[in-house]
């Protein structure tokens, strides 16, 4: 098996069609259906199934397609940090972050890394809890911004900012609470919180659950900006972080009242386990350096 069939492979699986791939990888169709194929035959399994639209992958395939992506990720990082310098690093680097964070970083973080390494091929995804995890267990993310992750041995934790929580109601509701509130005011309320399993509310659950409280949760949403809307037409409370909402109550489009007891921590993660290349430490870097300059701008409020 050489790593030229694999790549092959890969383009075909993804483009789901042996002359769109073809094309990509500027290669005839015959040449190309000839390696799949040689492939196939030296690994004693059919790896696509054929129709009249393409193809798509057998289960051996999808098994293929992990494995294959790992490899040919881990050749080109490996050629980047052969070729790096500390002053120029260059490779892959796959960030996660939660929904809130990434709204706050990702567009100066990209235009940061562009301008400081310009080699550096910077992917950035978002996604709840489970997925950040997955990805960092998988190797498919390199390093994370988390609300509150759960220890792990091998993952390194570092504390980036810590923000107070509020509960935000619509601008004039009558029965908002002032000037602090605790969890104990939410009882009743008919709450709007981020979708399981956000960080941030497993942090009010689990808090909510501590003071036996029952939490009456009317609707769910993965964005904050989706929580902020429903919270203005009068659908319910939401529970959100000072960076969220800062910008809504200086216009005055929502009151916000601070809770007491509870605040989250958002967290740089990355593997103690694995090597980290000149590309990943450069971007772990700008990272930092970006939370440094929000906290600075009052983006989390006063901690």
């Amino acid at each position: 098996m050489d790593l030229r069939k694999l790549q092959y492979f890969s383009r075909v699986a993804e483009s789901e069609s042996f002359r769109e791939a073809a094309e990509r990888a500027n290669v005839a169709q015959s040449a190309l259906s000839r390696h799949v194929g040689a492939l196939e035959n030296e690994l004693g399994v059919s790896l696509f199934e054929r129709h009249a639209r393409g193809v798509c992958l057998t289960p051996e395939g999808v098994r293929l397609k992990e494995r294959a992506d790992r490899i040919l990720r881990e050749v080109e990082e490996t050629k980047a940090e052969l070729t790096a310098t500390d002053t120029s690093p260059c490779g892959i680097v796959t960030l996660g972050a939660s929904a809130t964070s990434s709204r706050l970083l990702y567009a100066r973080l990209a235009e940061a890394a562009v301008k400081r390494y310009p080699r550096i091929d910077l992917n950035m995804t978002e996604g709840a809890s489970y997925f950040l995890l997955e990805g960092l267990d998988t190797g498919r993310i390199d390093i994370a911004v988390m609300v509150d992750p759960e220890p792990r041995a091998y993952f390194y934790t570092e504390p980036l900012v810590t923000e107070k929580v509020y509960l935000v109601s619509a601008a004039g509701q009558a029965d908002s609470p002032a000037p602090s509130c605790s969890v104990k005011d939410l009882k009743h309320r008919p709450l709007v919180l981020f979708s399981r399993p956000s960080g941030s509310r497993a942090l009010l659950e689990s808090t909510a659950a501590s003071s036996g409280i029952s939490l009456n949760v009317r609707f769910e949403a993965a964005s904050p900006d989706v929580i902020k809307d429903f919270v203005r037409r009068g659908l319910g409370y939401g529970v959100m972080p000072h960076s969220s909402i800062f910008g809504d109550i200086t216009k005055g489009e929502l009151v916000a009242t601070e809770m007491e007891g509870i605040e989250l921590t958002r967290t740089f993660i990355h593997r103690t386990d694995r090597p980290e290349s000149p590309a990943v430490n450069a971007i772990a870097g700008l990272v930092r350096k970006e939370f440094t300059a929000l906290r600075e701008e009052g983006v989390f409020g006063s901690s």
